[in-house]
């Protein structure tokens, strides 16, 4: 709104707040503004539910629960006989989901279709809508063609009911095409037909119409394959089956029918697997039998020929035992060689001549026992004298003189000992390779023996198994349960239809009639870049805001007088008061200076200009116009001039000295007139011009001679001539219009207010709409 004229002088009466919270009321204000639009939105978006609503064919919920007993249908007797013989290793348990599958199949739904004839469908018409005609209609159609043919075509059949024995078919339209009677066959594009009526009595029926639907039965198939919903509950062999269809009785002939289909072909599939299993298991039974009676033969005659008894496994363990006496012996024996030749090495070699040797080894002979303990002295004794003497002692070379006699009849006894081992060793290998002649045919005897028995013992548990397993089929294949047990029956969920959902739709509706405007107004609002109301303003301007002037259709005349009553007149008088607010603290004795400028050209400010000024003149003051916008002047478009655009002006008055300002002054004709000086002829320097020192004096002049001066000025953003004379002024009106300026260019008035290039600058709205909320002229009508 205008700021309130009785408020105080400060000029931070007409500062813009912004504050920087969550502004509700102004996020609102926009989307308020236009509730019509969501009425409109929301009144044709219901209208549309109800019609949806009401010209839809109603959708009922049936649904069925079924408990599967997996155990039974996957894993019985019959099929476990093949796995424990190996040859269904890679057969599975079948999941519930294959079961859900099989429910869903297009045998079973196949089966259905054709059982309950569902792609013969029958209409009669209601009120809105056509209603099928189930479980039974007034007539019924009959084909003479083969199934495999009637099941592919497709045919539409309005018949008329005319009385108890006749009838007519009718096209699209209701016009005739041809009469028949009850039980005659009629050809038609799917073959020949019969039709009969259902009822006793047609004749209470007579012009009433009946649609028959003739549907291919595999498009039908899918169609109910698609609409079936099977689905397992969690955690359990629990399944619902669930079905939506206009018909509530048609879709639980269909759910019941499809677990008793489904229990029938669970069934035969149990006893074809009996049935299967017993004929192999007798198959594999004569095989086995014979295997069997071979395998007796061939271990009969195995012992008869090498004179095999029960005691050939006592025999052989005594072999044996000696044999490993003579192997541990002849280990003994080695052990005694190696130790012999290690030692002849060491006492043989120069780098242990006189180190002690290694005693108590185990030798069976005593003298090389004490031969090592005599060396061992003598080397120890040597060791103590070459601590106190040197090698060359007599002493010490009589030791070393009896070592290498010891030596020498050390070595001789090992040698001894050695060949006496030898001989040992070789006696012992010769019992050793007699022995082991003698076990090696008992082993191969015995493992040929027991190759036989063990092929003996799995024949008979195998031929033992398979006589069980043939008891358990027979069994099974006299005792089959169905698969599916019913928990509970199909029957809808409730009375009313599933779908159309009216709670949803009617939502869905007041949703889209909300958001669609919604929508349009935010993107429109988001997708504008042209100010479109004084809060544009006030979230971006720091400075004040003098005013607003509506939009007014007379853009290029002066449109204010003394009787003037319009919104633009008082919006004007509203700005007048302003004015004198904003400049009430100037104690200037002259008059004041009012520039009124834009940002670019096209904001107003020549109507602004000459309207403000015979706003100023009604109150009878003393106001001059002075066009100072030397490069584009609009002036003349307003105000009849004497030599319209050639009129002399300021211009003329800068270049020539010799004018006077009283030459170039010019007075309005209307009444409470005005005088105003125009712009002049149009120079090609216009800021050269504004620089000359004339400017000052005519600014002078007019202070002195007026109470105000309203300078029409350039645009500042385009060119500097009104920056060149800003300091001339004591106020600046800012135009800036409403749905014309840009949002961007705002930031131009906000520098100039904080930089201070301009004095004492002030904001005002032009072109401002009606939904700004300014009432102009409540209480007021037009001119008196």
């Amino acid at each position: 709104m205008i700021s309130n004229p009785n408020t105080p002088t400060d000029t931070n009466t007409f500062e813009s707040s912004s504050p920087l919270g969550f502004d509700l009321r102004g996020m609102l204000v926009p989307y308020l503004k236009k509730w019509y639009w969501f009425a409109l939105c929301i009144a044709i978006f219901v209208s549309l539910a109800y019609m949806k609503i009401r010209y839809t064919i109603p959708q009922y919920n049936v649904s069925s629960t079924i408990m599967i007993a997996q155990d039974e249908s996957v894993t019985g007797s019959e099929l476990a006989a093949f796995k424990d013989l190996g040859l269904l290793q890679n057969a599975q348990e079948s999941k519930l989901e294959n079961e859900i599958q099989v429910l869903k199949s297009r045998t079973l739904i196949t089966n259905i279709v054709n059982d309950l004839k569902l792609n013969v469908r029958y209409f009669s018409e209601g009120r809105i809508l056509e209603v099928e005609n189930y479980p039974k209609s007034l007539i019924e159609i009959n084909f003479l063609s083969h199934d495999s043919i009637v099941h592919t075509k497709s045919a539409t059949f309005n018949v008329r009911i005319n009385s108890s024995t006749s009838f007519t078919f009718l096209d699209k339209e209701g016009t005739k095409l041809s009469d028949h009677s009850f039980g005659n066959t009629v050809t038609t594009n799917i073959g020949d037909v019969v039709i009969t009526p259902s009822v006793d009595n047609l004749d209470t029926h007579s012009g009433k119409v009946i649609k028959i639907v003739v549907t291919p039965v595999k498009f039908v198939v899918e169609a109910y394959r698609n609409k079936l919903a099977v689905f397992p509950a969690r955690g359990s062999s629990i399944v619902g089956i669930s079905l939506n269809d206009p018909v509530r009785e048609k879709a639980k002939d269909i759910i019941n029918n499809l677990v008793d289909e489904y229990n029938i072909a669970t069934v035969e599939s149990k006893k074809q697997i009996s049935a299967r299993t017993a004929n192999f298991i007798n198959e594999r039974l004569d095989l086995i039998s014979g295997d069997l009676s071979e395998v007796d033969d061939e271990a009969a005659g195995y012992k008869s020929k090498f004179g095999l008894t029960s005691d050939v496994d006592a025999q052989t363990q005594r072999v044996a035992d000696i044999d490993s006496r003579n192997v541990q012996e002849i280990a003994q024996l080695s052990t005694q060689i190696n130790l012999i030749e290690s030692m002849r090495r060491f006492v043989l070699s120069q780098d242990g001549r006189y180190d002690l040797i290694p005693a108590n080894l185990g030798f069976a002979d005593a003298s090389i026992t004490n031969t090592v303990t005599r060396y061992n002295g003598l080397t120890l004794q040597r060791k103590r004298l070459l601590k106190t003497s040197s090698e060359q002692n007599p002493v010490v070379v009589n030791i070393d003189q009896q070592i290498d006699g010891l030596r020498q009849v050390l070595i001789g006894s090992l040698n001894s000992l050695k060949s006496s081992i030898d001989i040992r060793l070789k006696s012992l290998r010769t019992q050793d390779q007699y022995f082991s002649g003698k076990l090696y045919n008992a082993p191969i005897r015995e493992k040929d023996l027991r190759v036989i028995e063990r092929e003996q013992t799995i024949k008979e548990q195998l031929y033992l198994y398979l006589l069980q397993k043939r008891e358990e089929a027979e069994l099974t294949s006299h005792i089959t349960v169905s698969s599916a047990r019913v928990i509970d029956r199909a029957s809808t969920l409730n009375s009313y239809p599933v779908s159309p959902n009216k709670k949803i739709i009617y939502a869905g509706a007041l949703f889209l009639g909300f958001i669609l405007p919604f929508m349009t107004i935010y993107l429109s609002d988001l997708l504008n870049v042209k100010i479109s109301s004084r809060e544009d303003l006030e979230k971006v301007l720091s400075m004040p805001i003098i005013g607003s002037i509506p939009k007014v259709k007379a853009k290029n005349k002066i449109i204010i007088s003394k009787n003037e009553r319009s919104g633009a007149a008082e919006a004007f008088r509203i700005l007048r008061t302003n004015l004198d607010f904003l400049m009430a603290g100037t104690t200037k004795s002259s008059g004041r200076v009012i520039f009124v400028t834009s940002t670019i050209s096209g904001e107003g400010k020549t109507m602004i200009s000459s309207n403000l000024t015979k706003t100023l003149s009604i109150t009878g003051k003393k106001v001059i116009y002075l066009g100072t916008d030397l490069r584009d002047p609009k002036f003349h478009k307003f105000v009849d001039l004497p030599e319209g655009v050639n009129t002399k002006g300021l211009t003329n008055y800068i270049m020539d000295t010799e004018l006077s300002p009283v030459d170039i002054i010019y007075k309005d004709k209307e009444e409470n007139s005005f005088d105003f000086i125009p712009s002049g002829a149009i120079p090609p320097n216009p800021a050269e011009l504004l620089m000359h020192d004339r400017v000052g004096e005519i600014f002078e002049y007019l202070k002195e001679n007026y109470d105000y001066v309203v300078v029409d000025t350039s645009p500042v953003s385009l060119v500097a001539d009104t920056l060149l004379i800003g300091h001339f002024a004591d106020l600046c009106i800012y135009i800036v219009r409403e749905n014309y300026s840009d949002k961007k260019l705002l930031q131009i008035p906000q520098n100039f207010y904080k930089d201070k290039r301009l004095p004492n600058i002030a904001v005002l709205l032009n072109s401002a709409g009606s939904q700004a909320g300014y009432n102009y002229g409540y209480g007021y009508g037009k001119k008196s």
